[in-house]
């Protein structure tokens, strides 16, 4: 599979979908050379990279209701919705064990780069090497951090937040990688398309310290329908292939509901398993079109 990538959407709880459909790769030992994920899809990559099966269900799926995962009194108190330190430390470091060894293992065949979205610059910035865990997971904290509700992440001079917000679908750095071809894993439903952000006024009062981050999150819808044309215009061409919910969608990106995350870590993996023929043929044939 060389010259392919791996693309991971965000989307919060969400990604308990694309847990499902990783874990199915696992099964069908389905590794990418590169792969790239943004927010919720970095932190669910690192799991796939690490190849860490189940996992990422422990995580969304059996922490997801955890009162110190989403807490509704803390976004109010702390200004802080997700818990973090619960989330990227306690998580990875206690309750659901990370794979570091396993991880930086693997990684030498699987090149692995976390988005983020640079608050000075509103320009995405990725990042594919990790002196050590804690760096990894900064980072994927950073990638997931979002504005109001998380604090910023400083790395390397730089104050970082959600890959998301710059570039949610990070099909660009697939493409700048130099890979033809290109699987995307979306959080959405096809013809979904985001609507412009509503309360701006309110980013540029919170954000008025950084107007390339208040323009980025302005434009965010934006960026994002246009990469979804340009993802259809890959799929026309045989260069991309995407798995993403077929059935409409019950949950929320902070739903904490665990029979509603189960159900759609399970419409993942079992929507990958349909898809599993097509995608291998798309894998192994030359640039022909893909219709899913």
């Amino acid at each position: 599979m060389n010259g392919t990538g791996l693309v991971l959407e965000g989307g919060g709880m969400r990604g308990a979908y694309t847990a499902g459909v990783l874990d199915f790769f696992l099964d069908a030992e389905l590794h990418f050379p590169y792969v790239v994920g943004a927010s919720a899809g970095a932190c669910n990559g690192t799991s796939y990279v690490a190849r860490q099966k189940g996992r990422n269900y422990k995580v969304l799926v059996e922490y997801g209701g955890h009162p110190e995962y989403i807490s509704y009194k803390r976004a109010i108190t702390k200004r802080e919705l997700f818990g973090m330190d619960f989330i990227f430390n306690k998580l990875p470091n206690e309750l659901v064990p990370f794979d570091y060894e396993g991880f930086f293992h693997y990684s030498k065949q699987t090149k692995f780069v976390v988005g983020t979205t640079d608050v000075h610059t509103g320009q995405p910035t990725y990042y594919d090497f990790f002196e050590d865990g804690p760096t990894l997971i900064s980072l994927i904290r950073a990638s997931s951090s979002l504005p109001f509700i998380a604090p910023m992440i400083s790395h390397e001079g730089k104050q970082l937040l959600d890959g998301g917000i710059a570039d949610p679908i990070p099909i660009s750095a697939s493409i700048q990688n130099g890979n033809t071809k290109h699987v995307i894993i979306s959080t959405r439903n096809p013809g979904y398309r985001k609507e412009k952000m509503k309360f701006s006024w309110l980013v540029k009062q919170k954000f008025k310290s950084y107007p390339n981050l208040t323009n980025a999150l302005e434009r965010r819808h934006l960026r994002y329908n246009d990469t979804v044309e340009e993802v259809d215009d890959l799929v026309e061409q045989g260069k991309a292939f995407v798995i993403q919910p077929k059935k409409p969608l019950a949950v929320s990106r902070i739903e904490r509901n665990r029979n509603k995350l189960h159900c759609l870590y399970e419409q993942g993996y079992e929507e990958a398993k349909e898809q599993y023929g097509d995608l291998i043929h798309f894998l192994e044939s030359s640039m022909s079109p893909v219709t899913l």
